[in-house]
């Protein structure tokens, strides 16, 4: 059986040390929520960093209805801008997603992506599962290609957005092609709080391995977001939390070492049928 079957992970000794900046996102204002992460890279001690992490939408938050004038083209200016930040600060930053306009077909995707320590691009991912609640379809278009995995300094991760929290699907898919830990990029509302909790909770037990997840707070427009961004060990620990209504930063680190012990003692891997299972 091969390793992308069995999923049998060889560890890592170091683990990564993690920040997510939790903010609150300014609605409409492109220029606002750029220089507001640039404040907050200079205000954080980012020695010894190794990942920071930016939540859904950033430069923009919810405002669809502008979104035409409002987005990044082919990432731009938001790219350059993370770029320089990363090589700047000497850190790898998942750079949450941005409303991002294809010049070649015109349509706007919701795409997260991920920029390594020399200012280069190592992921780019735009979301497939729009949200209905949210109005999404009706503005954006959803993404076309599968989603990867990445590798950041001998190790391998994954990244979604916000809705794809409720397709656990997408999760093992990743944790079976080598994933030990998947970022969630979001701006989860404040009415949906306990299934932000819940599942980000369920998707690191089920898969033994570290969620890290980024979302923004407070209210922009008509909606009223969760805060509470998190880094969940795999056995379900919350290894650092936010609150949900204050502008913070969420530290932890993840351990190889740790996914190792979870996965030799309750052997789920090993245990997995998968001749019997219809979809994945």
């Amino acid at each position: 059986m091969s390793r992308s079957q069995r999923n049998d992970y060889e560890g890592v000794t170091d683990g990564m040390n993690i920040k997510i900046l939790q903010f609150k996102v300014a609605y409409g204002n492109v220029d606002v929520n750029i220089n507001k992460v640039k404040t907050l890279f200079e205000k954080e001690d980012l020695i010894g960093t190794d990942i920071v992490v930016l939540p859904e939408m950033w430069t923009t938050g919810y405002d669809l209805g502008n979104v035409d004038r409002l987005a990044c083209r082919s990432l731009e200016p938001a790219k350059a801008v993370i770029s320089e930040l990363a090589v700047k600060y000497n850190v790898n930053i998942v750079a949450g997603s941005v409303a991002n306009a294809i010049d070649d077909t015109g349509d706007i995707y919701n795409t997260a992506f991920v920029i390594d320590r020399n200012g280069e691009l190592v992921c780019q991912y735009s979301k497939i599962h729009l949200v209905p609640m949210l109005d999404e379809p009706e503005y954006l278009a959803g993404g076309t290609d599968k989603v990867e995995t990445f590798e950041l300094e001998g190790e391998t991760f994954g990244l979604v957005i916000c809705y794809d929290l409720r397709f656990p699907e997408l999760f093992r898919d990743l944790t079976m092609k080598g994933a030990t830990a998947i970022f969630v990029v979001a701006e989860w509302p404040l009415a949906r709080k306990h299934h932000w909790e819940t599942l980000l909770k369920a998707r690191a037990i089920e898969n033994q391995g570290y969620i890290i997840a980024s979302n923004t707070y407070g209210e922009t427009a008509d909606q009223t977001f969760a805060g509470r961004s998190m880094i969940i060990g795999p056995f379900g620990d919350v290894e650092g939390e936010a609150d949900d209504r204050s502008e913070t930063v969420v530290t932890g680190t993840t351990d190889g070492s740790e996914i190792d012990r979870i996965r030799k003692e309750v052997p789920i891997f090993d245990s997995r049928r998968r001749e019997m299972y219809h979809f994945l």
